[in-house]
């Protein structure tokens, strides 16, 4: 590498890592990323003031870790204790969307360029 190329670094952190440093820099006491993406919750749990919707389509997406793994919709729906069928209207947006993709052979959920 000549001395005109600049040096490129790569960190990989872990969601609690990245909590860390989101709560350090906003100096927040709001909870955790991972907290909330961590799992959908009974309704009768939730904050009446959020959106049900948004927070079992952002769970469905928590569900992929960085190793890339697919996983088909029962165990999805297993997961996050939600019908099969819920949880296949929801991926079949974020498919929609962009935000999954469906590996054409296994039919399992990934998400995009894993």
């Amino acid at each position: 590498m000549s001395k005109d190329q600049p040096q490129s670094i790569a960190i990989t952190l872990s969601p609690a890592q990245i909590d860390d440093v989101v709560r350090a820099a906003t100096r927040s006491r709001a909870p955790s990323v991972s907290k909330l993406l961590g799992g959908f919750e009974p309704v009768d749990t939730v904050d009446p003031r959020l959106s049900r919707s948004l927070q079992r389509g952002l769970s469905i997406l928590a569900c992929f870790g960085p190793d890339g793994e697919p996983r088909g919709i029962l165990e999805l729906a297993r997961d996050l204790e939600m019908s099969p069928s819920t949880t296949h209207r929801y991926a079949s947006t974020l498919v929609e969307l962009g935000l999954l993709e469906r590996c054409p052979k296994s039919r399992k959920y990934r998400l995009p360029g894993t």
